[in-house]
């Protein structure tokens, strides 16, 4: 059980690199630079989402699309 844990909350290079490309697919379709602030909580947004479900780079893409949609759609 333990080593689960360990495995969830620590992300090899390859899942690293899968929240890195959807962070930048994200960050480029919204023209959002990655050094603000809004931009960082788009990274924290995108690591909880692929630690929680541990998805594909497609499906992982996909759920924080429509995460970022639902959200600018509450903001009004």
């Amino acid at each position: 059980m333990l080593r689960r844990r360990f495995n969830r909350t620590c992300l090899s290079p390859h899942d690293l690199a899968i929240c890195e490309r959807v962070f930048n697919k994200v960050c480029a379709d919204e023209n959002l630079d990655p050094l603000e602030p809004d931009a960082e909580i788009l990274a924290v947004m995108v690591v909880a989402i692929f630690r929680n479900a541990h998805t594909s780079e497609r499906e992982l893409l996909e759920t924080v699309r429509s995460r970022r949609q639902k959200g600018a759609g509450t903001a009004h």
